[in-house]
């Protein structure tokens, strides 16, 4: 969410930069050197450096493949919250997790627990 509130802010910084400056035909030294650009630029780093401590922290789960029905659906309700802040491809768990989901079956009537493929909302 912080990432989220952070790209609002350098939006409306890069709306102000374009109404006030030549904006899209300056380079990144004369953004940096506009009004604005000490902001933008600590925006840019703080999302970079949340970005790599999101990526850190997903990284062990990416090496997880689920080997019950709980192991599974625990990996996917993370990945849902996740995905839910972002517009992104699926992790390569939430993959794994919907592969195992798919071609495991009910024991009691036989059907999938889940179809073979996420669902295009997700993808």
């Amino acid at each position: 969410m912080e990432i989220t509130r952070l790209c609002n802010r350098w939006s409306e910084l890069e709306v102000q930069a374009v109404k006030q400056f030549d904006y899209f035909n300056l380079t990144d030294a004369q953004i940096s050197a506009l009004p604005m650009g000490p902001e933008m630029d600590a925006v840019d780093a703080e999302c970079r450096r949340l970005g790599d401590v999101c990526e850190e922290a997903l990284e062990p789960l990416g090496k997880l493949t689920p080997r019950t029905i709980e192991d599974a659906t625990a990996m996917l309700a993370i990945a849902y919250r996740l995905l839910r802040l972002q517009e992104d491809t699926p992790w390569p768990f939430v993959n794994k997790a919907w592969t195992f989901l798919s071609r495991a079956h009910c024991p009691g009537c036989g059907a999938a627990y889940a179809p073979k493929s996420l669902p295009v909302s997700a993808q």
